[in-house]
C-alpha cells in the first residue's frame, strides 16, 4: 500500500480534486484581524481566518442544507452531505448532529518509512469508520528548516506522497506551524506554508498536486459541523494580537465542541519538559491559555510522543483536556528524570501513531492508534 501511493500521487490530483470539491464544497472565507470513562476561512494574510463547513445531519435520505447551500442526500438513516455555510450548521431530515471524525498527527515532516506506516493506518481507519472528516497537522510538518518556497522538493515527499491514500484524498489536513518550520531555530519560510494552501492544482511550477494542504494564515479556525477548531502559531506567543484574537474567538463559540491545536504543548512528560518550561516563564503558557481556557481540548505536538492528560490539570480552566499527538514519523526517548505529569492518564514513547476523534453529538470518543494499528488507548468524554 506504501509502495501504490509513492508511485501514484502526482498522477491522480486532478481527479480527486473534483472530488474534494464534491464532498466538502468551497470553504466560506470571513477576513478578520460530564460523564468520562478510560480505558487503557480563510485569509491569505497573517491574521487568523475564519472557515465555516456545516454539515448535513443524520436522517433518512434527507439533504443536509445549510444557508450556503443544500449538502447531498442521504442514505435511509445516513447522514446528509456536507454544507459550507458562515453561518449554521446543515439539516438533513433529522434532528441528530452529523458524526464528525477527525484524525490528529504532528511533527511528521520526514518523508520516511514510519510516516508512511502511520498513513497507511489512518486510511484504514477511516475505512473501518465509513470515513474521515478531516487531519488536524500539530506543526514541524518538514524537518529540519522548513520548505524554502512553494516549489519546494519537500512538499512531493513529505506531505503530499505520505498522504496519498485511498481514504486520505479528499480529505482536508488543516495544519499548524512548529519550530522547525520557523523561528528562531529555523530559517523555514513561514509565508510559503501559507502560499502554498491557494495554489492552483497541477503538476508544474507554481502548481499543487492535490488540495489537501490548508493553512489559510498562520493562526485560523474552522468550523465542521457541531466542531469548532482553533489553529494558532504557538511559535509566534508574544504576538498580542494573535491572543487577542483567537481568545474572543473560543469565548465567542456556541459550538458543541472547540479544539484548540498548535505545537508546543502546555503540560508534557516528554523530553521537551524543562525547555517548554523556559518557554512558559517568557510567555508561552500565559498566551495559550488565554485561548484554550474555555476549549474542551488542546491538542499540541513537539513532544514526539503520544500523551493524553485528563481535565482539571489546570484549575483555571478546570474543563480542558491536554494532548499530545506529535508520533506522525518519529519518537524520542524521554529521559528518565522528566517527571510524570499528575494527571496523566496515557503515555508512549515508543511506538509512532496517531490520534483519532469522533464527535457524536454531546459523546466524544478519543483513540491513539500505533503504527501497527493497535488501539493503545481510549477515551470517551460526555457533556
Amino acid at each position: 500500500m506504501a509502495d501504490l501511493g509513492r508511485s501514484f500521487w502526482g498522477k491522480r490530483r486532478l481527479l480527486v480534486s473534483s472530488l474534494v470539491v464534491s464532498s466538502f464544497g468551497p470553504l466560506v472565507i470571513t477576513s478578520c484581524g460530564s460523564g468520562e470513562s478510560t480505558n487503557t476561512t480563510t485569509t491569505s494574510s497573517l491574521a487568523g481566518g475564519t472557515a465555516t463547513t456545516g454539515a448535513g445531519a443524520s436522517g433518512g435520505g434527507g439533504a443536509g442544507n445549510g444557508s450556503g447551500g443544500a449538502g447531498a442526500a442521504g442514505g435511509s438513516g445516513g447522514a446528509g452531505g456536507a454544507s459550507t455555510s458562515s453561518s449554521g450548521t446543515g439539516a438533513g431530515g433529522g434532528s441528530a448532529a452529523k458524526v464528525v471524525k477527525l484524525l490528529a498527527i504532528g511533527d511528521t515532516g520526514e518523508g520516511n518509512e514510519a510516516q508512511h506506516a502511520v498513513a497507511d493506518r489512518m486510511s484504514e481507519k477511516c475505512q473501518e469508520v465509513g470515513g474521515c472528516d478531516a487531519v488536524l497537522v500539530n506543526g514541524d510538518n518538514f524537518y529540519d528548516h522548513g520548505v524554502q518556497s512553494v516549489d519546494d522538493p519537500q512538499w512531493g515527499e513529505k506531505f503530499e506522497a505520505p498522504y496519498d491514500r485511498p481514504n486520505l484524498d479528499g480529505l482536508p489536513f488543516y495544519a499548524v506551524l512548529g519550530n522547525h518550520d520557523h523561528g528562531p531555530t529555523s530559517s523555514g519560510n513561514k509565508q510559503a506554508q501559507i502560499d502554498y494552501s491557494s495554489l492552483p492544482l497541477g503538476s508544474g511550477p507554481g502548481m499543487r498536486p492535490s488540495d489537501k494542504w490548508r493553512m489559510p494564515s498562520a493562526y485560523y479556525d474552522v468550523k465542521i459541523g457541531h466542531v469548532h477548531l482553533f489553529g494558532i502559531d504557538t511559535v509566534d506567543f508574544l504576538n498580542g494580537s494573535q491572543k487577542n484574537e483567537m481568545s474572543a474567538k473560543v469565548s465567542a463559540s456556541t459550538a458543541t465542541w472547540k479544539i484548540v491545536f498548535g505545537h508546543h504543548p502546555r503540560f508534557t512528560s516528554g523530553e521537551h519538559y524543562w525547555d517548554n518550561n523556559l518557554l512558559g516563564i517568557a510567555g508561552l503558557f500565559s498566551f495559550q491559555k488565554a485561548i484554550y481556557c474555555g476549549a474542551d481540548m488542546f491538542m499540541a505536538g513537539h513532544d514526539h510522543d503520544l500523551e493524553f492528560i485528563d481535565k482539571g490539570r489546570d484549575g483555571d480552566c478546570p474543563d480542558t483536556h491536554f494532548v499530545i499527538s506529535g508520533a506522525g514519523a518519529k519518537t524520542r526517548d524521554t529521559f528518565e528524570f522528566v517527571p510524570t505529569d499528575e494527571k496523566q492518564l496515557y503515555f508512549t514513547d515508543r511506538v509512532e501513531g496517531f490520534a483519532y476523534l469522533e464527535f457524536d453529538g454531546p459523546k466524544l470518543t478519543f483513540e491513539f492508534i500505533d503504527r501497527n494499528g493497535a488501539v493503545v488507548f481510549t477515551k470517551t468524554m460526555t457533556k
